[in-house]
């Protein structure tokens, strides 16, 4: 605990410096990630595969480039993220400047989760050193060849005074918590979640909370079932379903049930063939209590029909996608974030029932609709409340910087990402900056003693812009009706005029 204090101690020290604020100082370890991930990229693929049997490609999609991207849109946006963001001003402040300066947080904590375990951490302190954060880095201890590379690597590439990596487990993470940071960040499950932020609470600390939780999808009879079936199933069971926003379960229109559930049986074979315990492509549980917290979750529902899969094998830790029907919706299979390969289908009468069924729930982290219909699309987007949605595909919105990644309620609270990730571990300060002068202004309405005619004055004031808006609105229509009424008189006239050649 002491060695964590004197540790944060330093780090705010180097912060109030004010090293970590300057431009050159982001720019060097936004290079420095960038660095990182592509000279250490085996040793990143390995241990990823160590930890949860990941191939390269999806090591190298889902981890490293994402991870690279990201770097390099901070680095082409920084300037314009970095920059005053000026505002208007009321009458009474005629002459003033007024602007937003966004000022970096401080030192940050940040417990990174083990289903990505360099995407996570890495991604999420890309945005912390962007901002001009010094950033303390928790791995995930589940994930531990990930979390002893990051240990043992990544301090080599960034700058010792303002990037550290703590490894541990429960002691190390509860003693950090114990101390006052000036954000906490944390990705994982909901019941940790309220355990950090009790902790940060103590002292005030702001909370990025990414927690998870259901994340349905809708599909409706009028969709092409190919296309669907490949971005669901590709989704799913990236990763064994390990992934916080992949498709929890999925409610098809009546009409097409057992054709999209054939389908999309026929899509996991051939995405990952009769056998994916001997697939390349397929991961593995990341460890032996997720194994056991999986089975449970299949055998709590009496009345499971399992269409495809249910096969598994604990010492591989392998459990193979799995497609069930006959879920009951108090089934713990419908009440528990799933992250695994089990997929729930149920039939709906249509999108209405849909929306209707996920509103009767806690708000999903994300909602999924596959339809032609924007009329259909557009009313899960205005009916559900969740931290976002994606028609006609899944997962892939997270490679947009533009978008916002977050949850809401009680899938989480606070986001990052592009230019949201920059405001979240910023501090947005109003800044006025008033002349000196003009001080009869003051003395006119503003000051005591307060007297009825500056009341006066200061109602026309605030009445002014009403009275601007009427008139800026009877020019707009006076302006163009003049300008036709003198067209049309200039071209009467002339045309009324003899030619003099003529006489």
């Amino acid at each position: 605990m002491e060695q964590y204090g004197k540790m944060v101690e330093d780090m705010r020290a180097v912060f109030k410096s004010g090293k970590t604020k300057t431009r050159d100082w982001r720019v060097s370890q936004l290079n420095a990630v960038i660095r990182f991930l592509t000279e250490k990229q085996r040793e990143i693929c390995e241990a990823l595969k160590l930890d949860l049997l990941k191939d390269g490609y999806d090591s190298i999609v889902d981890e490293v480039a994402f991870c690279i991207d990201e770097a390099k849109w901070f680095l082409s946006n920084l300037n314009r993220l970095m920059k005053d963001k000026k505002k208007s001003v009321q009458l009474v402040n005629i002459g003033s400047t007024a602007y937003v300066h966004c000022e970096p947080l401080g030192v940050i904590l940040d417990i990174g989760a083990w289903n990505y375990p360099i995407q996570i951490p890495i991604s999420t302190m890309i945005n912390i050193i962007a901002a001009g954060n010094c950033i303390v880095i928790k791995p995930s201890e589940l994930a531990e060849n990930t979390s002893k590379l990051l240990a043992n690597l990544l301090p080599n590439y960034m700058d010792p005074d303002c990037v550290k990596v703590i490894e541990g487990g429960v002691p190390e993470t509860t003693a950090l918590l114990k101390l006052k940071w000036d954000h906490v960040i944390y990705t994982g499950s909901g019941p940790v979640g309220k355990i950090v932020y009790k902790a940060a609470a103590e002292h005030l600390t702001p909370c990025t909370l990414e927690l998870g939780g259901k994340c349905p999808s809708y599909v409706d009879a009028r969709s092409d079932l190919d296309s669907v079936c490949n971005r669901i199933c590709w989704a799913k069971f990236k990763n064994a379903g390990q992934t916080c926003i992949s498709v929890d379960y999925i409610m098809v229109q009546a009409s097409v049930e057992e054709a999209f559930i054939q389908k999309l049986c026929d899509t996991i074979k051939e995405q990952y063939t009769d056998n994916p315990a001997q697939c390349d492509s397929y991961c593995q549980i990341i460890n032996d209590r997720h194994f056991q917290r999986v089975s449970d979750l299949l055998d709590s529902s009496p009345g499971a029909n399992i269409r495809l899969g249910g096969v598994s094998d604990r010492t591989a830790r392998y459990f193979s996608p799995t497609v069930v029907t006959g879920v009951g919706p108090s089934d713990r299979m419908m009440q528990e974030e799933i992250f695994g390969p089990l997929l729930p289908v149920f039939a709906v009468r249509d999108h209405k029932e849909a929306i209707d069924f996920i509103n009767g729930r806690e708000k999903a982290l994300h909602v999924n609709v596959f339809s032609k219909d924007k009329a259909v699309i557009d009313e899960f987007v205005q009916r559900t409340s969740s931290g976002g949605v994606s028609a006609n595909d899944c997962i892939i919105f997270r490679i947009e910087r533009g978008l916002p990644f977050g949850g809401v309620g009680a899938s989480g609270f606070g986001c990052y990402g592009g230019d949201s990730g920059f405001e979240n571990f910023s501090h947005r300060k109003s800044v006025l900056v008033k002349p000196q002068g003009m001080e009869f202004l003051n003395k006119m309405m503003r000051y005591s003693p307060h007297t009825p005619e500056k009341m006066k004055r200061l109602q026309f004031i605030f009445k002014l812009p009403e009275r601007l808006n009427a008139l800026l609105k009877g020019l707009a229509v006076f302006v163009p009706a003049a300008v036709i009424i003198g067209v049309v008189l200039y071209f009467g006239i002339t045309k009324g005029i003899p030619d003099s050649k003529t006489g």
